[in-house]
């Protein structure tokens, strides 16, 4: 008999931690290909970034090059050359330009991708140019945050009128303040709010709620009469 509870105890040691094992080896591929997505949206809104500023700076280039062919009358050309430069400069809409690229290209892209679904903008950002936090970081917390507003507030009907995404960000008593606020009709469910439920948008949250913890900030989460914010205080120096 006592062979068998012994038996019975290490069997279910194994399954546990086979269970541990597992469960924490899904979790940690999931960070993971989660960083490397960042990586390359780092990446991604960077090159953008380079292809404006060089298409702004070389301007007066293009502006010969329109002169050229319009004095020519090769109208069919110029048409194709205007064509081909709009299209570069609205891949991004300068929404906001606070100097610090990490954040202009990240708040940029991500409301420019607001605007284009029809979502009404309010964004003011001051920042610092340079930030002691890591951009990877600063791409989770921003990205998460800008994705979980846009796709919230994307839910509500395209007929709808005031939906919107509020964006505040400035310095603040030796902190980064970052407000983000969104239209949210259903007032989301308490497995939402406490992240106790394994889901896309949970791990954003918990993403989220990480990068700020690394730092010692703080996030405050409130839903209010159709209307989720959040509030990431970030401190700007290293007390480390």
């Amino acid at each position: 008999m006592t062979n068998w509870i012994w038996i019975g105890l290490f069997t279910g040691l194994i399954t546990l931690f086979l269970f541990v094992y597992y469960r924490q080896k899904k979790a940690i591929n999931y960070f993971k290909i989660q960083e490397q997505e960042l990586d390359q949206y780092a990446v991604e809104v960077e090159s953008i970034y380079s292809q404006m500023r060089g298409i702004r700076h070389d301007y007066r280039n293009h502006l010969q090059v329109m002169n050229t062919l319009m004095n020519d009358r090769r109208t069919d050309e110029l048409d194709a050359y205007i064509k081909q430069l709009n299209n570069e400069l609205n891949q991004v809409d300068t929404i906001i330009q606070t100097g610090n690229t990490m954040i202009d290209a990240i708040v940029n892209t991500k409301l420019t991708s607001a605007k284009n679904r029809g979502i009404e903008l309010f964004a003011t950002a001051i920042a610092p140019k340079t930030l002691f936090l890591e951009h990877v970081d600063l791409a989770i917390i921003l990205g998460n945050l800008l994705n979980n507003a846009i796709e919230a507030t994307s839910r509500e009907s395209s007929q709808q009128e005031d939906r919107f995404i509020r964006l505040y960000i400035a310095p603040m008593k030796n902190t980064l303040y970052i407000s983000v606020t969104n239209t949210m009709v259903e007032n989301p469910k308490p497995s939402f709010m406490s992240l106790k439920r394994v889901n896309r948008r949970g791990y954003g949250l918990t993403r989220i709620n990480q990068a700020v913890e690394k730092y010692e900030g703080i996030v405050n989460r409130k839903w209010e009469e159709g209307v989720f914010a959040t509030e990431v205080t970030l401190p700007l120096k290293n007390h480390s």
